[in-house]
């Protein structure tokens, strides 16, 4: 039996929410201005990613 799309899709959105969380989390306790905005760069980039992802169609 294959996997309904929506499911998939659901998925992917939470795994997503749950990378930017993680970085969330690690830029409060950012260091420096550096480490803050690389923190950033990759919650923006995840989420683009996470918009851009095209679901999956069996």
């Amino acid at each position: 039996m294959s996997e309904d799309p929506r499911e998939a899709r659901i998925r992917e959105l939470e795994e997503a929410i749950a990378d930017i969380q993680a970085e969330a989390r690690a830029a409060a306790h950012a260091l420096c201005a550096h480490e803050l905005q690389m923190r950033l760069e990759n919650i923006a980039r995840r989420a683009e990613a996470a918009r851009a992802a095209k679901p999956s169609v069996p």
